[in-house]
């Protein structure tokens, strides 16, 4: 029996895109990728493949410019999140469409965080799109999912790299981490912080260990590892050089013979 891929997809902002790329890495080496388990901007790319339209999503993210990108804000009550999030998700659905997440070819897998219940959420049927605005539901940035008993907001915020979510658990596991150690050559001078960028980088020191935590105890086959620093939330008009990097990142970190190897 050919061997398949279980491919989970962490969550980062505009650094998700390089997943892109990573998924390109793989089928270009002919690796059959049979399950998707992705939190925040990776349910989106995840969602994508899966539906067999991961080129589409990086042809149009490549094409965006920063007017295009602030046009899809659309500005909420600040006291439930800066951004409703639907506007994006309402372009997605024109360019894309929808489809329920149980007619899907392969296993796919949106993770989303209730606040309310203080625990993860596995979305694994339904509205693919509601999968989706839920899963990327940046809290204090868009507005979260208010299900009466349950409040869902960004699968990351407890878990940015869910690896133990895989359930095909013969399958080679390939995680991206969109949590990687920063580059040396952007390390910052701390003592020249304000206390916004400080409270951001303690943020990201977080969630860096959260992400070290989860593949230190989960342990998938391989992990390509995205530096944190590498872009910001907001980069998207930088689509079509971040999944250029990705495929690099990936090259280097998945053997090209990895089928011989588990034969």
């Amino acid at each position: 029996m050919k061997q398949k891929i279980s491919l989970v997809l962490g969550s980062g902002g505009a650094r998700g895109i390089t997943q892109i790329g990573v998924i390109k890495l793989l089928e270009e080496r002919e690796l059959e990728i049979d399950e998707i388990v992705g939190c925040s901007i990776g349910s989106l790319v995840g969602a994508a493949y899966a539906a067999g339209k991961v080129g589409l999503l990086g042809d149009w993210m490549s094409k965006l410019t920063k007017r295009d990108v602030f046009r899809l804000l659309d500005f909420s009550n600040p006291r439930y999140g800066l951004l409703k999030g639907m506007r994006v998700l309402d372009t997605l659905h024109e360019v894309f469409g929808d489809v329920n997440i149980e007619d899907l070819p392969i296993k796919y897998t949106a993770v989303a965080t209730d606040l309310r219940n203080d625990r993860e959420v596995l979305i694994r049927e339904g509205s693919i799109y509601q999968a989706i605005r839920a899963s990327i539901a940046i809290p204090a940035v868009f507005t979260g999912i208010d299900l009466k008993d349950r409040y869902l907001v960004d699968g990351g915020v407890l878990n940015p790299v869910p690896v133990n979510h895989v359930q095909n658990k013969t399958n080679i596991i390939v995680a991206v981490n969109l949590d990687g150690r920063p580059d040396a050559t952007s390390a910052k001078v701390f003592g020249k912080l304000n206390a916004i960028a400080l409270l951001q980088e303690s943020y990201y020191a977080m969630r860096r260990r959260l992400s070290e935590m989860s593949l230190e105890l989960y342990k998938p086959d391989y992990t390509v590892h995205i530096p944190h620093n590498m872009a910001g939330i907001w980069d998207f008009p930088r689509s079509a050089e971040l999944i250029k990097k990705g495929h690099e990142l990936a090259k280097d970190a998945i053997p090209n013979d990895l089928l011989k190897k588990y034969g």
